[in-house]
């Protein structure tokens, strides 16, 4: 009778352990679903965001269209050329950078800004341009002091403004396979535009 009662508690035993053994793979396998789905999904969100940045790039010489991402003022803009220089209106780039390597340069962006918003505009409050080596929109700030002046300046509805967007930057550290930085308007934003900037 002993016997009997022993191998029927053995018998639930090793019958509820087989089950939580069960449900422990079943929760496992959902978890790993839930982190391979989560994978692709990020994934998905980072290739979406580099597919939109990249349908938003403009050649030198286009003009486009933008807002302030925060203050929603529009504006226009093109920029002519950019110029790779180590002097820049008489000043050297070792007037800039200690110790400047060969592959320091000026990276001047000659820009026209327009605005083509029903109000007067500073273009130096919502326009602040980066020059980035990559589609992310981050980069390096223009040399604010080179254009103050114009950027100062108030724009009545419909005026427009030629200035130079004045950038220090390294050739040797471009990372883009074709040798090109990126010149980012609202560059972090939903409304980010860029311009190629060939550095070969």
């Amino acid at each position: 009778m002993n016997k009997k009662l022993l191998l029927l508690l053995l018998s639930g035993a090793l019958f509820l352990s087989a089950c939580n053994d069960e449900e422990s793979n079943n929760n496992s396998d959902k978890e790993t679903t839930s982190e391979a789905t989560e994978d692709t999904n990020s994934e998905s969100e980072e290739s979406n965001e580099e597919t939109n940045n990249e349908e938003k790039v403009f050649d030198i010489g286009e003009t486009i269209d933008l807002e302030s991402y925060e203050w929603e003022v529009p504006y226009q803009v093109t920029v002519k050329s950019v110029d790779v220089t180590r002097e820049y209106n008489g000043e050297d780039i070792n007037d800039y950078i200690i110790n400047a390597h060969e592959a320091d340069n000026f990276f001047v962006a000659k820009t026209v800004i327009k605005n083509t918003s029903d109000e007067p505009m500073i273009p130096g409050e919502y326009v602040v341009p980066t020059l980035g080596r990559n589609m992310n929109g981050n980069g390096e700030d223009f040399v604010f002091e080179l254009s103050e002046e114009q950027l100062s300046k108030e724009l009545a509805s419909g005026e427009e403004i030629e200035l130079d967007f004045v950038f220090l930057e390294n050739l040797e550290s471009v990372e883009d396979p074709d040798g090109n930085l990126f010149l980012h308007f609202e560059g972090y934003t939903d409304n980010q535009k860029s311009y190629v900037v060939p550095t070969k």
